[in-house]
């Protein structure tokens, strides 16, 4: 069962405008994936941050302003939606450099509709270029307008200031709040890792399509499971390390933050697809969880796809299973 604790700060704009690189920088790590590609971020990318001891919920929406060519992207919009109808606060990010332009007035009247706090973070100000167009945001009627430097950092402080005296009172349950126990979901693209956190979730949360490399960033979720808090975190497919260097930076990037997810867990769960049986890939992802002294769990998913494959299935699956993994 899902849950939402901490007050929901939401980043909105256009592609490109410098949402992700936000994002990391007040969650003070590399989370969402950067890249010079629009529409790189597909999932709606959640983390716990807060700010002078005031906590919240960061979420990066995915790319669901603006156009795009991604086959996914009706599915990435209503994502998006979902977490824009979740919002606390509002910070709706502008490129400083290109100033306003006609879809950040399309953005403003549907961030406005849902009747939120809305504060406007003018990013790319480190530019002279930018400072000089920045009274032009104020027309789209939202105060108070901050400009910031999200790759720099300049006037982020000042921006989450603003962001945290618009957000609700702390409730008794956040006061108490204990750490999250965090469990990443791995293994080799499509072997349905997705559709197990949904699963665990109740809730189509992660984007689930037979397209290999859907889920690009490692988004995490937190659960209750019999009145404990836990974080659950579906990860990228992790490919061997040749074929991820021939496909390009977004990939790279994801592997990376795949692994990333397996030295932040507590306890690592190895998703198999049981229509193709254990590989040496996953041999190597298993490997990289116990080197780091993680807990692996191994799911073998798909079972149903298997069930008329005779007596001797189960036996000889086994087997090969523990051979590949023979180390755990």
């Amino acid at each position: 069962m899902a849950s939402k604790q901490l007050p929901a700060v939401v980043l909105v704009g256009r592609p490109n405008v410098g949402k992700s690189t936000l994002f990391n920088r007040v969650a003070g790590r590399r989370r969402a994936i950067v890249a010079p590609t629009a529409g790189t971020t597909r999932d709606v990318i959640q983390e716990p941050a807060n700010w002078r001891t005031v906590p919240f919920l960061l979420t990066d929406t995915a790319g669901m302003f603006g156009r795009s060519e991604d086959p996914l992207q009706k599915i990435v919009h209503e994502h998006g939606r979902k977490a824009v109808s979740n919002a606390d606060v509002f910070v709706f990010v502008v490129d400083g450099r290109e100033g306003l332009v006609p879809a950040d007035y399309e953005i403003a009247s549907a961030v406005r509709s849902t009747g939120r706090p809305v504060i406007v973070a003018i990013n790319k100000t480190d530019d002279r270029r930018a400072r000089a167009g920045s009274l032009d945001f104020y027309e789209l009627g939202f105060e108070p307008v901050v400009e910031i430097s999200a790759e720099h950092g300049q006037g982020v402080g000042d921006l989450l200031d603003e962001v945290i005296e618009r957000l609700p009172a702390k409730t008794e349950e956040q006061k108490a709040e204990t750490p999250e126990p965090r469990i990443a979901i791995v293994g080799r693209p499509n072997v349905g890792k997705s559709s197990l956190v949904n699963r665990v979730l109740h809730q189509d949360r992660m984007l689930v399509s037979e397209l290999a490399g859907t889920t690009r960033d490692a988004v995490d979720t937190g659960f209750r499971w019999h009145q404990r808090q836990f974080r659950i975190v579906d990860t990228a497919g992790i490919r061997k390390p040749g074929r991820v260097a021939r496909s390009g930076q977004v990939e790279a990037v994801s592997v990376l933050s795949a692994r990333r997810a397996i030295a932040d867990a507590d306890v690592v769960v190895l998703v198999i697809d049981a229509t193709l049986g254990a590989s040496d890939q996953d041999g190597a992802i298993a490997g990289e969880a116990e080197r780091a002294g993680r807990s692996v769990i191994i799911a073998v998913n798909k079972w149903d796809l298997v069930k008329g494959e005779g007596q001797d299935f189960s036996k000889t699956f086994d087997d090969k299973l523990r051979f590949q993994l023979k180390f755990l």
